[in-house]
């Protein structure tokens, strides 16, 4: 096996805690590309992932799901995609592809030596000789950054973004460190290409139902418009839109019980049409992800509907008659959905705050808290807006702030910390420059 690089990486929870060796050298780093097609999105629940390639990984797969897709346009004809992610909490790992003659019948794959191997870029710590970033479940602790290092990574260009129809998080992320992003279109021409949205649709007052789903579809549900039960929800203001570090506690509080979830352009005040949403650099969303910059829509339980697991098609026709009627969207009480056999894994990432994710996929669906247990944060990239990935007509993005850029370097050391770091000041820089060119009301 050739020299190169060797890298520690890890998930939250510490079940994927490895050693692994990047292909590229020091002083000639790798490009890295930010995927924004339709199966990285809804087999994430991101609007972006992002991978770096590596040799075969030393250590054993187990705890780790796999994932096979075979249309995502990552995986070209011939060729057969796994994902590999976290069984505990559900961080995406790597992603390995090889040539489909190579699969048995079951499944397995005859020489795992072939093929190439990938990385989430969100779980790499450091270099493996740094000696010390330390992760364990709820690290927050920033590594040291530069130590005159050599470049390992670089973000170059995004990539199929034209699954998105706006671009996804493409117009939000054009500079890292003063180097302009590439935007590419889809690389696999089999992929089908939707027509072209600016994502800033009006809102249609019969455009009341929003879909959303996993990459496998295991998990589907609906969210509805604003209506009055979305204002009965009481909540502190979250980091995206107050400091949390730089806030007084009692501000933060939210004492006048501000609706802050709620946005009302487009239609009369007292009546908010779309959702707040948001960028966030956490370290918990990132080792709980896999990737750099999570995405999420804060929207009321009571606006959130669940579709039963999907039936198998029957294998003998069926007269119209005899079929049964369309099951009825189920109310977000996880209880329940237990009971109905939605298949959705939960994953304590601190006290009192919890994440759900598909266990089949591997997508993260939501974050909640003790604290407001009647507002809910949802993964964007699992909406399947008409205008596009980022859902311009049910969401409004918020442009003053990248919720814990702080933290966009904790846990990680050297050039992984640093480049990490770049990718979120673009961030939060394009951010701005989109609420300048909007006149100001994303941020309102």
């Amino acid at each position: 096996m050739s020299q190169g690089v060797e890298l520690l990486i890890s998930c939250h929870c510490g079940a994927a805690k490895q050693t692994v060796v990047l292909c590229a050298q020091p002083g000639n780093p790798s490009d890295v590309d930010l995927c924004h097609c339709h199966a990285c999105r809804h087999g994430s629940g991101l609007l972006c992932v992002s991978y770096t390639s590596i040799q075969k990984p030393p250590r054993s797969l187990g705890g780790l799901v796999s994932y096979q897709d075979d249309s995502s346009p990552h995986a070209p004809p011939a060729v057969t995609l796994y994902h590999y992610f976290c069984d505990t909490c559900g961080c995406h790992v790597f992603r390995h592809r090889k040539a489909s003659a190579l699969i048995d019948s079951e499944g397995q794959s005859e020489d795992d030596e072939v093929g190439t191997w990938e990385v989430a870029t969100g779980i790499i710590v450091g270099r493996a000789d740094a000696g010390s970033a330390t992760i364990q479940a709820g690290d927050v602790e920033v590594g040291g950054e530069g130590g005159g290092e050599e470049p390992l990574l670089r973000f170059a260009r995004h990539v199929n973004t034209d699954s998105t129809k706006d671009g996804g998080l493409s117009p939000f992320i054009s500079l890292v460190e003063g180097s302009k992003l590439e935007v590419s279109e889809t690389r696999n021409t089999s992929s089908i290409t939707p027509p072209p949205s600016t994502g800033e649709r009006e809102v249609d007052d019969s455009d009341d139902v929003l879909e959303a789903y996993c990459r496998c579809k295991a998990i589907r549900f609906r969210i509805t418009r604003p209506d009055a039960s979305s204002r009965l929800p009481r909540s502190g203001f979250p980091d995206l839109t107050v400091p949390f570090a730089a806030t007084p506690r009692e501000e933060a509080g939210n004492p006048r019980d501000e609706k802050w979830w709620l946005r009302a352009e487009g239609r009369a005040a007292d009546r908010p049409a779309r959702y707040l949403a948001g960028t966030c650099a956490c370290g918990s969303c990132r080792l709980t992800s896999g990737f750099e910059v999570q995405t999420w829509t804060f929207v009321p339980r009571s606006n959130i509907f669940f579709l039963p697991p999907m039936s198998p098609l029957p294998t003998t026709p069926t007269s119209p008659s005899s079929l049964s009627p369309a099951p009825k969207p189920i109310p977000l009480d996880f209880a329940i959905l237990r009971q109905q056999g939605v298949p959705l894994k939960g994953y304590d990432s601190s006290p009192g705050r919890r994440r759900e994710f598909c266990p089949s996929c591997g997508a993260t669906v939501f974050w909640h808290d003790r604290w407001r247990p009647d507002l809910i944060d949802v993964s964007v990239g699992l909406l399947d807006a008409a205008e596009g990935a980022r859902a311009g007509s049910w969401l409004r993005w918020w442009c003053g702030r990248v919720s814990f850029e702080e933290e966009a370097g904790s846990g990680r050391t050297g050039e992984v910390a640093r480049v990490a770091k770049g990718l979120v000041r673009g961030l939060a820089e394009g951010l701005g420059r989109w609420e300048d060119g909007m006149g100001g009301l994303t941020k309102g």
